[in-house]
């Protein structure tokens, strides 16, 4: 995949939308070029479940999650992006909706899809805001309730795209990849060191979805040949 090249701060939209808000910048095209690179992994594997991770918090996973999926939604698909961050979920800001219903108004009140789904501002994008925050993360994600609801969303959308909490934190991310169908790490330049990378890495090999790849996010361009190695 191609590395997504550093934000100048100073052009940022309080919104991290940019493949929405910002529709001739370099970066939005970063974006639609990785949703193709992946498209034939996608359609090789029958990928319709993408969880997006990050070894640790602050990579950039939740930006990444929301401008891929309007990226899909903009070419037709059918899309549902989910915040499965139930410790700390930000999605809503992103879109500037109220989180009070989300996944765990469904797994622990047993509310209905149609009453927890809502529209974004997007053609085709859908959101599935986390709700309120459970006493036992783990435990609902892993849940046969979860399992039983992600079969639900494959009927009714072409991509669902979860966005997570980091891998080294909790097994959140690990749990949901054992139940998706594919999964795509972000990892931010100068952040972590390879080696904890590599363990990420190995750790999502180990689960039963499939490895889409890695993005390497906030990277200067005069440096991406000295870190192509990660994205392998």
């Amino acid at each position: 995949m191609s590395p997504l090249l550093k934000r100048n701060s100073k052009q940022e939209n309080k919104s991290n939308l940019l493949t929405h808000l910002k529709l001739n910048s370099p970066i939005r095209e970063q974006y639609h070029t990785i949703r193709a690179s992946i498209q034939p992994s996608i359609n090789e594997n029958s990928i319709k479940t993408i969880v997006v991770v990050s070894a640790e918090e602050f990579e950039g996973k939740s930006t990444f999650s929301a401008n891929l999926a309007i990226t899909f939604a903009e070419v037709g698909k059918k899309v549902l992006l989910v915040d499965t961050n139930f410790r700390r979920p930000i999605l809503q800001d992103s879109f500037e909706k109220k989180n009070e219903n989300g996944l765990s108004s469904i797994l622990v009140d047993k509310s209905s899809l149609t009453e927890c789904i809502v529209k974004s501002h997007i053609e085709n994008l859908d959101l599935l805001l986390s709700g309120p925050i459970p006493p036992n993360p783990s435990e609902l994600l892993g849940s046969m309730a979860m399992e039983n609801l992600i079969k639900v969303f494959k009927e009714k959308y072409d991509t669902v795209i979860f966005d997570t909490p980091a891998v080294v934190s909790v097994a959140d991310p690990l749990i949901l990849s054992n139940i998706c169908d594919g999964v795509i790490m972000v990892v931010r330049s100068n952040k972590n060191d390879f080696e904890t990378v590599e363990l990420t890495k190995d750790m999502l090999s180990n689960t039963n979805a499939h490895f889409v790849g890695a993005v390497l996010n906030g990277e200067q361009k005069l440096k991406r040949k000295k870190r192509r190695k990660i994205l392998h």
